[in-house]
This record gives structure tokens, sequence and C-alpha cells, in this order.
């Protein structure tokens, strides 16, 4: 490829003049003498962005910074009571906050420039409303109703001193370089044909230069996070009914919670460079830099922006009655139901799978892409299509949670406490895990290149291979186009293979719970010093997990093995294509992995004329792909779907512990509180975003990751 640049050619001579011959695959040290690569053979967009690396000082290779992050917040409150009347009692609370914050290098995942000149803006304001109204009805009756709303909004301004606007994003390139190398492309000019291919889809007005990243050296340009302009308002209505009968402490109400959140995420929009050494020609040294001067980059990545508008709703009723059967003896016990709607978004951009559904609300579309009779995403479904919701699964009417509880003062003298509880207490699937769907086809797309040039991100080095560029497409007003199809659209579906989609929920889904339980013994053994020790834990069940329900199919790798006789299987084998030449007669039983029924081919059987074609090694790899014709299987050997990773409430844990502590309360000038604790924790996924065993997820259960055996805290 180098051979093919203007005047390089000539410009690499040996010591004596003559041209150097240019063959794609030499050594550096072979194509240039003395390691000294001519300006004419060095990529033009490389050596541009320079000039956003600061000048060392003299004697010096190194730049040192001391950054500023002003950080200023306006807080203030305002808090109104009235009595009504003898009876009732208003009251209203305010609370604001605002905050401004500019970041000299925007981080995010620990990733950012590390030159000046790439901050940050981010503006952030929190807002909370309370009234309440308490109602004396009687003696022993009293009522309270309470409302709150709170809205939280925030926005970051990426890069808002130079690169943050087109022309400063793309200035014009020094004369002395255009003179040499010609135009020098812009990464992101807002237009169609953009000679890098790179259409962040933010506008004309906000694009900014990828971020690039040298290994060892300098990294400049946007981090991945973008501006994420976000707002979340959530209202609560709630009202209680408290009323004393003798010995029973009597109460019953409710409250209704309904949440909306809206964003816009923008990862990665802008492009990644890694240029890391993995595509140099040369074995010898530190080759990272001159990567980087011709252009080569091990590895590039760019997503799509999409937006969530996300909306849920809780109902939650309960009674309860504490009891006191004694002076010294007191029993809680009370029931709560729960009705938690499942997380949807009212814009429709949240996919699922369903196997064996096509959706109709998105329909393939043949183009040089895509063929759909072998193509098309067979399971793949969007709210619209037949019985998918909003949603994408089932609300859980069934949340009752009981609850009791005991308090006891043995003998008379007040000093030891026993008490002993157990209740079940319901989690709703929260907003985060709503993300997991972000940027997935046909909404957004991400792609991840690698060995590409920085002038034509979706080319392989080689030049032999081009990666699918979604992002070249017609979807710059980032209304419709290919990233964001009208409903009813058809789409080009081949662009996006193969389809790797994150959080598909289940059709099923019920409500995570946990059975928790406890009983302490307290003692006072000197007037100001306590003793305590208890035995707590919990029992999580239908924990919220992922595990992959399109894991390659490890027996039909075992199988390929023993009838290819060449071991080419493995373990990162699952989306390649494997082919069995007819006439082949099977050595043992040949396991497909996508057929009806999963069947299996005796051994000693011999392959017809068709042979057998495998496009993928999964269970959903090739939808369409009939391996014993070969019909309906992708001809470029490039699977319709690698990992499904679903999201289903499957997981269990279990927590239980021995906690003890001992306090003395102030006196002669002393005060310490002394805590121990041993525990043991496990699960079969610490958190949402742990990945099961997909062929049995319970081989998966071992410690929590955050399991502590012992663990002592000490104050005074």
């Amino acid at each position: 490829m180098l051979g093919q640049r203007p005047l390089c050619q000539q410009a690499a001579s040996d010591v004596a003049g003559h041209p150097i011959t240019i063959t794609d695959g030499a050594n550096y040290s072979d194509i240039f003498p003395n390691n000294i690569i001519p300006l004419e053979c060095m990529d033009a967009t490389a050596v541009d962005l320079l000039k956003f690396v600061p000048t060392p000082p003299a004697g010096s290779n190194i730049i040192q910074t001391i950054p500023v992050q002003p950080d200023r917040g306006d807080q203030f409150t305002v808090r109104l009571d009235h009595r009504l009347n003898n009876k009732q009692n208003l009251s209203f609370y305010y609370y604001f906050d605002d905050h401004h914050v500019i970041s000299p290098f925007a981080q995010f995942q620990a990733a950012g420039a590390n030159v000046p000149g790439f901050g940050s803006i981010t503006n952030e304001r929190f807002q909370q409303w309370n009234i309440s109204h308490t109602w004396t009805i009687n003696n022993n009756t009293v009522n309270e109703f309470r409302f709150n709303y709170n809205r939280e909004a925030q926005r970051t301004f990426q890069h808002p001193v130079r690169t943050s606007l087109l022309h400063d994003a793309c200035p014009p390139a020094p004369s002395w370089l255009t003179a040499v190398l010609g135009p020098v492309p812009c990464f992101s000019d807002g237009t169609q044909d953009n000679a890098l291919g790179i259409h962040p889809n933010l506008g004309p007005t906000r694009e900014g230069i990828p971020f690039v990243q040298v290994s060892g050296g300098f990294t400049i340009g946007n981090n991945g996070e973008g501006e994420l302009p976000q707002v979340g308002n959530s209202f609560q209505w709630s009202d209680s009914l408290s009323k004393v009968l003798g010995n029973h402490a009597l109460k019953f109400g409710g409250d209704i919670r309904r949440q909306r959140f809206d964003q816009v995420l923008y990862f990665d929009v802008n492009g990644e460079f890694f240029v890391d050494g993995t595509s140099t020609n040369s074995p010898i040294g530190d080759t990272v830099f001159s990567d980087y001067l011709l252009g080569f980059s091990g590895s590039y990545g760019q997503g799509s922006a999409q937006v969530e508008n996300v909306r849920s709703t809780g109902l939650y009723l309960f009674a309860q009655d504490s009891w006191k059967i004694k002076p010294n003896l007191t029993l809680n016990y009370g029931l709560r139901w729960e009705l938690n709607t499942p997380i949807a978004d009212i814009s429709k951009h949240v996919q699922t799978f369903r196997p064996g559904q096509v959706s109709t609300v998105y329909p393939c579309q043949d183009t040089a892409n895509t063929n759909c009779a072998s193509m098309t995403p067979v399971g793949l479904v969007v709210p619209g299509d037949a019985g998918i919701t909003n949603a994408l699964t089932q609300t859980y009417y069934k949340a009752f949670a009981p609850r009791i509880g005991i308090s006891w003062s043995p003998g008379t003298s007040g000093k030891t406490s026993i008490k002993a509880g157990w209740g079940l207490f319901y989690n709703p699937i929260e907003q985060l895990v709503l993300e997991q769907f972000s940027a997935e086809p046909p909404f957004g797309g991400s792609t991840f290149p690698f060995n590409t040039f920085f002038n034509t991100p979706f080319l392989d080095q080689s030049g032999g291979f081009s990666y699918p560029n979604p992002f070249g497409l017609p979807s710059l007003a980032g209304t419709n186009g290919i990233l964001n199809p009208q409903r009813g659209q058809a789409v080009d579906w081949g662009m996006f293979r193969p389809i790797l989609l994150f959080g598909q929920f289940q059709p099923n889904m019920r409500s995570q719970y946990s059975a928790q339980y406890n009983l302490t013994i307290e003692r006072e053994l000197t007037r100001d010093l306590k003793l305590q020790v208890g035995y707590v834990g919990s029992q999580g069940h239908r924990l919220l997990a992922t595990h992959d329900i399109n894991y390659g199919n490890p027996q039909t790798c075992l199988d390929l093995n023993a009838v290819l006789g060449d071991g080419t299987c493995g373990q990162y084998f699952a989306d390649s294509t494997f082919f069995i030449p007819g006439g082949t007669i099977l050595p043992v039983d040949f396991h497909l992995p996508y057929a009806q029924n999963n069947s299996v081919i005796p051994a000693g059987t011999t392959i017809g004329p068709n042979g057998i074609t495998l496009v993928g090694l999964r269970r959903y790899s090739s939808p369409q792909c009939d391996p014993l014709t070969g019909t309906g299987c992708p001809i470029d050997g490039i699977p319709v779907f690698s990992s499904i990773f679903a999201q289903d409430t499957i997981a269990n844990s279990a927590y239980n512990s021995l906690q003890a502590s001992l306090d003395k309360r102030f006196a002669h000038g002393l005060q310490f509180t002394t805590a121990y604790t041993f525990s043991k924790s496990f699960d079969e996924a610490s958190s949402f975003e742990g990945i099961l065993n997909p062929i049995d997820p319970r081989r998966s259960r071992s410690l929590s990751n955050f399991d502590a055996r012992h663990r002592i805290v000490f104050s005074y």
C-alpha cells in the first residue's frame, strides 16, 4: 500500500540516492534507510493531527501540565410549614443543586486525551419538590399524604474550547504539508462524501476529531462517552393511615411511583483509532510511532447514537400490625404487594430475540450486501411485531411479600433483648439494564475493524478486504436511514453481520426477590457498654443475570476435528465456516448445531453430494441455512448472528453471616465501636452483567465477587 502513495517510491532512496523497491510486508528497516521515513510516505492525516500535540520545552522530551478544574456549585433550599387548623398541617420543601464543572482532560472509563485541549464542560442540575399533609382524624387515627418529585438533568460538552465546532474540528492543513502530500482529508465534515468515511451523526456543527491512542505515547481527541444529554424525572404519591386499637398499632397504605428517563447515548460516535504495534511490519524495536506516521492503526471502532425514552410505573400496597402482647414482648407482622411494570422504551428503539419469528416492522431488503434468502435475522423482533410489547416481557402480578418480626426482653432487668425477623423483599429491574440494548441493529450499530488505515478505516491493510460501513449511508440527519429506519422501512440486514446482541429480555421474566432473616441478641454489660451478637442471612431468588443463548456447540467442534482430521476447530471458531465434502464417510456421530431437532448423523454415514455446510457453529448462527443442502447459507461465510446475550431472572444467591459488635457510649472522654463479621456469600452472578455458563447456568455458582470472609471495623 505504501507503493501506491504519490512520490513515496522515489523518496525512499538508499544512501547513493537510488530508489528503494517498496514491498508490502517488508520490514520498515528494509524499506527506509537509516530508519528515516520520508514525509512523502507518511499518512497526511496522521501528520496533520500532530499539531494537537504540544512541543516539549527545549532539551526535554516530556510535557508536564498542572491542570486546573473549576467546579462551581450553587445550592439552596426553601421550606414552608403551615398549620391549617388544630388537626391538619401542610408542609412544602424545595431543594436546588446546580453544578458546572470544567475538566481539562475529559476521561471516560480511564480513557481520554493526555495532552491539553481536549477537555469537557459538564452541567448538572438536581431539583426536589416535597409536599406533605398530616391529618389527625381523632386521638387514635392519623392520615399522612406525601407527594415527591425529583428531576435530574445533565449534559457534557466535549472539547468546548477548540474542537466542538466544524471549522475548529477540521482546520486547514499547513501549506508545507499540502505542498508535499496534496489535500489533507478531514475526519468529519458532516457530508455524505466524507473522504475518510467517518460519519458521527451529530450534525455538521458538532463534529470533532476521533479518539486516537498511540500506545506508550500521546492520546488526542474525543473520548468514547460523547455528550450524553440525559433527563430523569420521578414522581411519587403515597398515603398511609395509622390507627391504634388497644395493644395493636395498625397501619395501612400504598404509593404510586412513576419513573421517566430520557437520554441520548453517543458512545464512540466519532470513532476510535488504536495504534498499538499490532499492524507493524518490523518485529524489531519500538515501531508503534512508525505505524502512526504511516497511518496504520491496529484497530478502529465506531458506534452510533441512540435515543432512549424509558418509562416505568410501580404500585405498592401494604398492611401491618405491631401487637404489644406483653410489656416485654412485641410481635410485628404484615403483608406487602408490589406491582412493578417492566421498564419500557416508548421510542420503541429496543429489540429482543424470539426463535423462528421474522420481524414485519423491519423486513429484510435485498441489496448488494444482503441476500434475504440467507441473511434475514430470523428471531430478531421489535415492539410492534406480533406479541412484542414496548417492555419486551410480561408484567408480574404475584409479588406478595409477607413479613414477621418479634422483640422480647426476658426477665425484668431490661438489659437483654432478643430480636428475630423474616421477610420477602422484591426488587424491580433498574433502568440501567436497558442501556444494554443501546446501539444494536436496526437502531444502531458498532464496528471494530482490525488493521486498517487512518484515511480508509473500513479497508483492511492488505487491500483485499473491506469491512461493512453502516455509518456511510444516508443517516446524517439523525432521523432515518440505515441506523435509524422508519417503522415499516426495509433494512439492509446484511450490513450488520454477524449480529451481536446484548440484553435480550426473555418473555416470561418474573420479579426478583430475596428472603431475609436475622436473630440478634443484645446485652447491656455496663451502663455505657453494649454487646450485640446476631445471625443475619439472605437468600436471593430469580435474580437478573445474563447468559448466551447462542453459544457455540462444543460437540460439533469436536466432531469436525474428528471428521476433517486437521484440528482447525477450536475455542474461538464459533463464527467460522466449515465444509465437509460430499462422499465423506463419518468416523463419529456428527451433531449438527442447527437443523431440525439438532439432528445427529450416525457414524458410518456417507455424506451426500452437497456435502455439509456450516456457517457458524451456534444454534442460531444462520437461521435459514440447511447444512445438508447448502440452501439458505450465506455464501460469503459470515453468519447472521454471533452471541445473543439474554437477560433473564434465573440466578440465585445465598448470604449467611455471624455479626458481633461492642459499643461504648461516650463517657470519661472515651467512645468506641468495634464490629466483626464472619460471612460467606455464593451466587451464580454478582450483577446482571455477570455472564453465566450458557450450557448449565447452575455451574456458574461460586463465591460472590464481593465475598469477604472476615471483616473487622474499629472506630473511636
